[in-house]
């Protein structure tokens, strides 16, 4: 199948999602996202990817732990996605309606007003999609993006994302410099921070204790331009699809870190605290930790070799889950 066919599938599946009452289509996507921890293991390879990043992040949780809350992850991802087609088709109106609490909103909003520019730091949680409207409107905002592959899904996106004024732009070097360009011009640069960089030449910095590779980008814009930095969050409440609340955190440690290391390792335990604030948000299906300093990690590969063996009772130490207890791994 061509990728023009499959975008001209992709859009349809959207616009029919987004005609569906938003309770109806949250509602079937948690059904599809629960239908998958329901097949055998072997075949639900999202489902065995969540369960790897639990054991290997969450050292606490018992398999029987970790399998309730990748139950609900995937739930939740399926909820996300039906929403955003939402969020993508719908009038903005309806979408900013849904919003019911901004936590640490004045003091973003005040940072704006300096003559100062600010760089917010996101991830892929809750209904993260939503963020995009709510920042279009505060002016100058430049947000970065990874271009969907199929052409006419990515324009619709894109379309959908900037009709409050966000301007997105993809990463690559061409986005990179229009973003450097909003920095030095004191407006807001936005990105999701929790990628895994497409260069393994980015440095390795923990993250849940395993060396990982870490946005560099993230670094330069820090120490070249000393922003007002947040980490933005983005969660549904127990209301449920009508109850998204953002958090703007302000991260003074990050704005005043000296080194590369420290900016990198900062970032990354900010990250790591809004994903504890709610576990079964966050898009758990993310192969984040697919490289280590050594080359490529096996746990996604032999998912179901280590998950039986998990059922057996091995340790996380005896499946190589556990992180390193001295120095980044092999």
């Amino acid at each position: 199948m061509s990728a023009h066919t499959r975008g001209q599938r992709l859009r349809w599946l959207m616009r029919l999602v987004a005609w569906l009452p938003l309770p109806i289509a949250s509602a079937l996507g948690a059904l599809l996202g629960d239908l998958i921890t329901r097949v055998p293991l072997r075949y639900a390879s999202a489902y065995r990817t969540v369960l790897i990043n639990l054991l290997a992040t969450q050292p606490r949780l018992s398999l029987e732990e970790a399998r309730h809350i990748g139950r609900q992850s995937l739930r939740e991802l399926g909820r996300s996605f039906c929403e955003f087609a939402h969020v993508w088709q719908r009038p903005v109106e309806q979408t900013l309606a849904r919003i019911t609490d901004i936590q640490g909103e004045q003091a973003y909003l005040e940072a704006c007003a300096e003559a100062r520019p600010v760089l917010l730091l996101s991830l892929h949680q809750g209904s993260w999609e939503t963020i995009n409207l709510y920042l279009g409107r505060q002016g100058n905002t430049t947000v970065m993006y990874q271009p969907h592959p199929a052409t006419l899904v990515d324009a619709l996106v894109k379309k959908a994302r900037e009709r409050t004024g966000c301007r997105l732009v993809p990463t690559n070097s061409q986005g990179v410099k229009e973003g450097l360009a909003t920095l030095r011009g004191n407006g807001a640069l936005a990105l999701l921070a929790d990628h895994n960089p497409g260069n393994r030449s980015n440095p390795f910095v923990p993250f849940f204790g395993h060396q990982v590779p870490t946005p560099a980008l993230v670094d330069k814009l820090v120490r070249r331009y000393r922003p007002r930095i947040f980490i933005v969050s983005c969660y549904r409440g127990e209301g449920g699809v009508n109850d998204v609340r953002i958090h703007f955190e302000p991260a003074p440690e990050l704005e005043n870190a000296e080194d590369e290391t420290c900016v990198l390792t900062t970032l990354n335990r900010s990250l790591e605290t809004c994903i504890r604030r709610n576990l079964p948000q966050y898009q758990w299906t993310y192969k984040r930790f697919k490289w280590s300093p050594g080359g490529r990690r096996l746990w996604y590969r032999q998912s179901l070799r280590l998950l039986r063996r998990a059922a057996h009772g091995e340790s996380r130490q005896a499946l190589g889950l556990a992180p390193p207890e001295n120095g980044p791994q092999p």
